[in-house]
């Protein structure tokens, strides 16, 4: 059973998905989640606090899915184009959209900045490391351009209602980054 501050974080990052930042305000919140008036208030007391709650919420569900796709061995460099992109696929898949929404969201707001780059960073340096394991001979660059691949592909997945992730394709493309 969620505590009510989970409870609180999943009707936020469904509102922000939604709604976009600016809709995203502790009364919204409050019915997403059919809660009482003040119930998102008491969980978090600020608009930068309920911010922060969703972005760790985002970055919990996007490790899950990661984890459940990527595993938990370290894959040959071979591998990683297809992995990569079964992750993406599933970020699109309609029980994760919310969540893939709801971060793209959060780069379009100022207040969530710098909590966003820090995420991405955090991303960045596995995928160079997952990399560099393989033996790849520009990890740094080619994370990189991949992890920009990754992001268009989501961007373009969500924002275009009718584009869904053609995951061979998205799997080639990436196998052509790391060459």
């Amino acid at each position: 059973m969620p505590t009510r501050r989970e409870l609180v974080a999943d009707a936020a990052v469904t509102v922000l998905a939604t709604e976009g930042p600016r809709g995203l305000t502790h009364r919204a919140v409050d019915r997403a989640a059919d809660l009482p008036p003040g119930s998102t208030s008491n969980c978090f007391r600020s608009r930068a606090a309920l911010v922060s709650a969703v972005i760790d919420r985002v970055e919990q569900l996007d490790l899950e899915v990661m984890a459940s796709t990527l595993g938990s061995d370290p894959a040959p460099l071979s591998a990683l184009p297809g992995q990569l992109a079964a992750v993406v696929g599933a970020m699109t898949a309609p029980e994760h959209v919310r969540a893939t929404r709801a971060r793209l969201a959060l780069l379009l707001d100022e207040s969530a900045g710098g909590a966003m780059a820090l995420g991405h960073h955090r991303f960045l340096a596995r995928l160079r490391d997952m990399l560099a394991e393989g033996g790849h001979p520009t990890p740094d660059a080619s994370a990189r351009m991949v992890s920009d691949l990754l992001d268009g592909a989501l961007l373009h997945a969500v924002a275009v209602p009718t584009r869904q992730v053609d995951v061979d394709q998205l799997r080639a493309g990436v196998a052509r980054l790391l060459g």
